[in-house]
């Protein structure tokens, strides 16, 4: 293998391990937003929702300058795709985990991993080829410039 594409290789890998960084931070961050939120006393339709907003807010702002980084692409624009990508993956994950668990009766634990696995796997592809696309590259090819 020749070392540009090693080095290519190595950066993709590094990327990944950022955006399961964030995908630790960001279920912290939801956590700790719907615990101190469950303690205001507000129904747990609505601080469930508001840590939602909250996470995918933070998780957004991580992955557009920690894990893919900053770049000349519109923010707006970005959002809009990160969001209908969150929630679409969200959706496709309660699906897995009804068929999973409700269907072919597998163990609950099994099929919430399974969902997991599924949405950090689709989602970071995604992420990375449409979402934030050429985030990195953009960054990169300004300093050879």
């Amino acid at each position: 293998m020749d070392s540009i594409r090693r080095k290519k290789l190595l950066r993709e890998f590094f990327t990944m391990v950022r955006y399961g960084l964030v995908g630790v931070l960001n279920t912290a961050v939801f956590t700790l937003a719907a615990w101190l939120l469950h303690k205001t006393g507000w129904h747990y339709t609505a601080y469930t929702a508001l840590a939602y907003a909250i996470a995918i807010i933070f998780s957004f702002l991580m992955n557009t300058f920690f894990t893919f980084r900053k770049s000349q692409v519109p923010l707006s624009a970005m959002f809009l795709r990160f969001l209908l990508v969150t929630l679409i993956l969200l959706g496709l994950v309660q699906l897995i985990q009804l068929g999973l668990i409700e269907k072919l009766e597998w163990p609950e634990l099994a099929g919430v991993i399974s969902g997991m696995v599924f949405y950090t796997g689709v989602g970071y592809i995604v992420n990375r080829l449409w979402v934030f696309k050429g985030l990195g590259n953009l960054q990169r090819n300004t300093h050879n410039a």
